[in-house]
């Protein structure tokens, strides 16, 4: 009976959380991932990478990547922190303050605060329980990256020279 338990709650997990996250994507047109950044650069005038990352709970580069899209889509922006110009701290624009209004909770959020809000011993339970699964499945850790967020995908060396080859010539003119 246990074991039916676990993947009725497995399913469920799966199921509520990949739905919230679909549903965010349709709604904003941003990842879940992306939208919880750009929650977590609301709640303050600007944080740097290394902040976002604490919140979110992930290395500081997996952090860069999404930014740096976020920047691109002229969601957020970055600029050199006026304490300390070594350090790159992101605000939310305009554009990105608007997308929040009308943006739904990411499930990021939830299932952080979830997490947080579970018993040191109930998350012990938890974390032991998750990894006999993962090693019974013989699953490697994937690179590390935002819940719901793909990690971007390396192309081999061969792979590069290879387009770069089929690339057409520019002509001298």
């Amino acid at each position: 009976m246990s074991r039916a338990r676990v993947l009725d709650r497995v399913r469920t997990l799966i199921s509520a959380l990949s739905h919230s996250a679909r549903a965010v994507e349709r709604s904003t047109g941003v990842t879940n991932a992306q939208l919880f950044l750009l929650q977590q650069l609301a709640e303050s005038d600007s944080l740097s990478v290394n902040d976002l990352a604490a919140r979110a709970r992930t290395q500081q580069s997996t952090v860069s990547i999404v930014l740096a899209r976020l920047v691109r889509a002229g969601l957020a922006a970055k600029r050199k922190s006026q304490i300390d110009g070594r350090i790159a701290v992101i605000s939310l624009t305009p554009k990105g303050r608007r997308l929040l209004k009308h943006a739904p909770a990411p499930p990021t959020t939830a299932l952080l605060r979830a997490v947080e809000s579970l018993t040191e011993r109930e998350a012990r339970g938890l974390a032991t329980g998750l990894d006999a699964l993962v090693r019974s499945l013989d699953l490697a850790a994937p690179e590390v990256t935002l819940l719901f967020e793909h990690a971007p995908q390396r192309r081999s060396p061969t792979s590069r020279s290879r387009t770069t080859a089929n690339r057409p010539q520019r002509r001298k003119s």
